[in-house]
């Protein structure tokens, strides 16, 4: 020991493990910088590595010239040993404190090489076997080549789905990187993948040729590259051997199955497959006027090739499109839409796409989410990294109450389509539903950093505040937030029920009355909120208008059937109010739908309430405070909607009990 206590106290005299703390502190300061300045000034990934490892190689020369030489005020002179004589065996605390201090400095180094090499980064997030196509840069310029040459890239993506030891980002969110500067490692961060597949597309005459290379985001290194020069008819043969090539350069696994699939042949008409290319790119943007071109396009190209299953399965899903988005909600889209799939069925009944149409078929034509969920799987063993497919088995697992698998399988997609806005909002309002707070608001806030004009991210955070809390505050900043950037109009729902709960009525008032959408029923809530008898009755009056004729043009509209039981029990009509309200329930029960199905109870429970039917609504609250819902105790104790059942004992019992939990 003395000998070891003799060491150390030469250490601390010649200042060694000063001077290593310094250093290494320095250094991990230093790396940190490069790892994010360098990025940014597009200095090459080398250079970074390049300055992290001159750092760690000085580290032990700037220790030798600690021990060997002296600082002072004539320069650097050699260091002279302690010749004070040393204690046989020195204090425990000097031990300690020596060695503490030698320990951190030793940290420090290992930080400053683990920040460069070691430290978990969003590129691994995904795995190896990871990889985002970004989208093909378009050599010929023009309008069609460029539809031609975004469907080279999806359909690429797509033989790439089919393989299941891949991890594949989906379309949505690798189209974002079309045209842009940014260097592959920043595209890894921000995707979490450990490759890129980028290239080109030039067609001249009857040829096209094809420049495609997997890059590794972190270096920057080609792993791969290949160009083809052929017949615009060998396309699809290009297009499975681009995603053969990948395969085997990440050193995925592809069964027999998969190479199959990955060597099928869309189409042997041309003309028929640049069609279904121009439908694709109008099905991306949800509108009627696109859903109506997208249709025209699909027509086209099933008349030119009435072999084409994967297009009759597209244009079975723009139908559905209209459909369930109530663009057309009409039993005769419906019917084009059935009759679009069979099509389909009877030309490849296995194709994968043709699974996601009849899947679709029974979710939006009639929600049966048992029957499209088979169909999703189905979809889903064919292209297993197909986000959209996930999606859909998440949002109707959560119809169907399976709560934490859904949270699982929309958490999975958002790892392949992490820059999609649509998932992350789901999965803000499955989890608002599930009273998970910070998962809601952290998704919430994902989607608002996604898509800063998307209404709906503003909407589930603020929703966070008032259900977990009852901060009114809160949630009327969120909104303020909002305004910034969103269409008021979008925001009056949210906004004036903000005002309602803190019985602020007449600027809720104002709120509605700014909006460009009527909403007969809000401002009947508000006169009553105010005591106005007459303008509260009239409102209810246009609300049950609205409502009756939607109701015989759709027997089957839930929402709306709760809707008029609304507006009756507004106009005392207390018969007409409860059937409407209970028919809404059957129409949609919670054994059908566990999401929306509890909106229909709230409904029936704000009738019953409304008619002083105190234990009936009751009964409902109890209902909806024992599930995953759009109810909370903070919420029962802010909102005058249940004014009338505050002194009763039930009620003051149900708000103890769920207070606590």
């Amino acid at each position: 020991h003395s000998r070891f206590a003799a060491f150390i106290a030469e250490l601390r005299h010649r200042r060694v493990f000063r001077v290593a703390a310094v250093y290494a502190g320095v250094a991990f300061i230093a790396s940190e910088i490069v790892s994010n300045v360098f990025p940014a000034l597009h200095i090459p990934d080398w250079g970074q590595s390049m300055v992290v490892v001159l750092l760690i190689l000085g580290f032990p020369i700037a220790v030798g010239m600690a021990w060997a030489f002296d600082l002072t005020a004539e320069g650097l002179v050699r260091a002279k040993p302690k010749r004070e004589p040393i204690a046989t065996k020195a204090p425990h605390h000097v031990f300690i404190g020596n060695r503490t201090l030698a320990a951190i400095a030793v940290l420090a180094v290992i930080a400053a090489a683990w920040s460069w090499w070691g430290r978990p980064s969003q590129e691994a997030a995904l795995g190896v076997k990871s990889i985002a196509v970004l989208p093909f840069l378009n050599i010929s310029r023009t309008e069609e080549d460029e539809i031609f040459s975004d469907g080279i890239t999806d359909d690429i993506l797509t033989h790439l789905c089919k393989i299941g030891d891949l991890n594949v980002i989906a379309r949505t969110s690798s189209m974002q990187y079309k045209g842009t500067d940014k260097r592959p490692r920043e595209i890894g961060q921000e995707l979490g993948v450990a490759t890129l597949l980028e290239g080109s597309v030039r067609r001249y005459g009857n040829k096209v040729r094809i420049v495609a290379q997997l890059v590794e985001t972190r270096t920057g290194k080609h792993l791969w590259a290949d160009d083809y020069d052929r017949e615009l008819t060998d396309i699809f043969a290009i297009q499975s051997d681009v995603a053969q090539q990948i395969a085997v350069a990440l050193k995925a696994t592809l069964t027999p199955e998969e190479k199959r699939y990955v060597e099928e042949k869309l189409t042997d008409n041309l003309e028929a497959y640049e069609y279904y290319l121009r439908g694709n790119a109008f099905l991306d943007v949800h509108s009627e006027k696109n859903f109506k071109n997208a249709l025209d396009m699909f027509e086209k190209a099933v008349e030119l090739d009435p072999t084409f299953a994967v297009a009759y399965a597209r244009l079975t899903t723009g139908h559905l499109l209209m459909y369930g988005l109530g663009y057309d909600h009409t039993d005769e889209r419906l019917a084009k839409a059935k009759s679009a799939l069979d099509r389909a069925l009877a030309l490849d009944p296995d194709h994968p796409e043709v699974h996601l149409a009849y899947g679709y078929y029974y979710y939006r034509g009639f929600k049966d989410y048992a029957r499209a969920l088979e169909h999703f799987y189905l979809a889903l063993r064919k292209q297993p990294n197909n986000s959209d497919i996930i999606l859909a088995i998440g949002l109707i697992q959560r119809r169907q109450g399976q709560w934490e698998a859904a949270a699982a399988s929309l958490r999975k997609a958002a790892e392949l389509d992490p820059r999609s806005y649509e998932v992350p909002w789901n999965l803000a309002g499955t989890y608002l539903l599930m009273r998970n707070w910070a998962e809601a608001e952290r998704f919430a806030d994902r989607t608002i950093f996604i898509v800063p004009e998307y209404y709906l991210g503003y909407r589930w955070k603020a929703a966070v505040y008032l259900l977990s809390n009852g901060d009114i505050e809160k949630a009327r900043g969120v909104m303020q937030e909002a305004l910034e950037k969103v269409d008021p109009g979008l925001l009056a729902d949210q906004r004036s029920y903000i005002e309602i709960l803190s019985r602020n009525y007449q600027k809720a008032l104002d709120i509605v009355e700014a909006a460009t959408a009527d909403q007969f029923l809000r401002k009947a809530d508000i006169y009553r909120y105010l005591g106005q008898p007459g303008s509260s009755r009239a409102y209810y009056d246009s609300t049950r208008v609205t409502y009756e004729e939607r109701v015989r043009k759709n027997p089957d509209d839930d929402a709306a059937h709760g809707n008029l039981g609304l507006a009756y029990a507004g106009l005392g009509r207390r018969e007409e109010a409860i059937r409407e309200g209970k028919l809404a329930v059957e129409i949609l029960p919670l054994s059908r739908d566990a999401r929306a199905g509890t909106g229909r109870i709230l409904q029936l429970a704000r009738i019953y309430s409304m008619l002083g039917e105190q234990d009936a609504a009751i009964d409902q609250l109890k209902v909806l405070l024992s599930i995953p819902s759009e109810l909370t105790v903070p919420l029962l104790n802010l909102d005058p909607q249940w004014d009338p059942l505050r002194e009763h004992p039930r009620f003051k019992a149900l708000v103890e009990k769920y207070g606590e939990s």
